[in-house]
């Protein structure tokens, strides 16, 4: 039953961006964790928060609430090369070997590992 003054459209739209915004909380947790069991707890639940907004994404599309366009072959290919370009570049300033993990601050701004 509807809440009043939300559709289900709404309450699902709701449920959609609070998903994302827990997933991104979760992800960011288990970045920082540095205790292996909280890790893997974080990890836990993060994986059944993914689990909610595949529930709730799959019923907005079935629904048509949520409407995605297919990309060309063309920009697949261009998304693709930009990100091989991106991989090469960090590559080359030592990012994706790891060469800048541990570094405490980012932006100016403490970040605190639990």
């Amino acid at each position: 039953m509807p809440i009043q003054g939300f559709d289900d459209k709404s309450i699902f739209s709701d449920c959609l961006a609070s998903e994302k915004l827990l997933t991104s909380c979760y992800n960011t947790a288990i970045t920082e964790c540095a205790n292996d069991q909280l890790r893997r707890d974080f990890m836990a639940v993060y994986q059944d928060e993914q689990n909610c907004l595949k529930a709730v994404w799959d019923v907005m599309h079935a629904r048509g609430w949520y409407q995605l366009n297919l990309a060309s072959q063309q920009e697949i290919s261009q998304l693709q090369q930009r990100m091989q370009q991106e991989h090469q570049r960090l590559q080359q300033v030592g990012m994706a070997g790891g060469a800048f993990m541990g570094q405490p601050q980012m932006g100016g701004i403490p970040q605190y590992r639990i």
